[in-house]
Parts: C-alpha cells; structure tokens; sequence
C-alpha cells in the first residue's frame, strides 16, 4: 500500500475520472448482508443517463436528465435537485457514476481514502471510516481507464460487470451512439467542398 499524498491525488483522479465516456451495458451485483440483487444496466456516464433492472423480473428504474425524475416502470417517482446528483442514484448505478459514493471524505460521506495500491491493471483505494477509524473499505478500479470494478465495505459489496462492445470495426463515439439526427452531417456539410 503506497501512503504517499502524491500518489493517492493520483490515484482519485484516475478513479473519479472514470474513463466512462461511451455508452454501455453491464450486470451489477449489489450485496447487503446475506442478500444479493442483480440488475441488468445500461449508462451513459457523461449525459447521466441510465436504466437497471432487477434480474430475474423486477422493476426497472431510469434517470431523466431533462426533468431529473427517478422514474420506476416509467412511473414518475420523485425529481432531484441539481445538488442531489448523483447522490441519489441506487446502489445499482453508483458504480458508473463514481462521485454518487459515499466514499471521498466529503461532509456527508462515511468513508475517505487512505491509501492506493496496485494490483497488475487494477488499482485499489483502502479507505477509513471517518467516525470509527478501525474499519476499513475498498475501491477497486482499472488504473488505465479508471472504470470502477468493486466497492466493499462491511455492510455493502458492489460489483459492475461490463459487457465488451461487439468487435464489428465501428468505433463508438458515446456522444453520438444510438442517439441523433441521421442527416445531421448533411446538414453540417451541405457542400462537400466546404472547409
């Protein structure tokens, strides 16, 4: 474990970055106690855009950037505030959206970082209760990308498994994915001789 303040600020900023610019889908495992739930996700990270539902049949709940309304089954539920996001979003999402853990020390998190290691292409935060500094947590991410993997407390585990885009040649631009005006580069360029 490196304690060194340089490499710690490193290390947040990998994670709170996320790398997450692309649209995905995953499988996330949220675990309280003895009991496990499966959700099936799809995230937009960067537009704050996200669907999960509960495997094997249970309800899907979505975020609406537009009118910031946490809908369950399409059904309005209650709408955020600005400040409230992410700190709002259930277990199954935070993953994706890294700032919506409790984890960086600030006012109304139980947890902060301590210290980083690395583990081949993965780099995990330890981190310390802020009111009882005898437990302990961790924060598992890829150091490349700074996707999130794992975050396991003594009361919570959560774990994000990311599907692989298919290997079609396409590059995926996340901003445009699936998403959009098909004419939209017509448009731009009326005139292909325009520079």
């Amino acid at each position: 474990m490196d304690t060194s303040s340089e490499q710690l600020a490193i290390a947040i900023g990998k994670a709170l970055g996320g790398g997450q610019a692309s649209a995905y889908t995953g499988t996330s495992y949220c675990q309280s106690g003895n009991h496990v739930v499966r959700h099936t996700i799809s995230v937009h990270p960067r537009a704050f855009i996200w669907s999960a539902t509960e495997l094997p049949d249970g309800p899907t709940r979505t975020f609406d950037p537009r009118s910031l309304t946490l809908q369950t089954d399409g059904v309005d539920d209650f709408s955020l505030s600005i400040d409230r996001i992410p700190f709002s979003f259930p277990e199954a999402v935070q993953l994706s959206f890294p700032l919506s853990l409790p984890i960086w020390g600030r006012q109304l998190d139980d947890y902060h970082p301590v210290a980083c290691e690395v583990n081949g292409s993965d780099t995990t935060l330890l981190l310390r209760h802020r009111v009882d500094r005898t437990i302990f947590g961790s924060f598992t991410f890829d150091t490349e990308s700074g996707i999130a993997k794992t975050l396991f407390t003594p009361t919570t585990a959560l774990k994000l498994e990311r599907e692989l885009p298919p290997e079609n040649g396409e590059h995926d631009f996340g901003f445009v994915s699936g998403f959009g005006d098909p004419d939209l580069q017509t448009r731009l360029r009326p005139d292909e001789n325009t520079h």
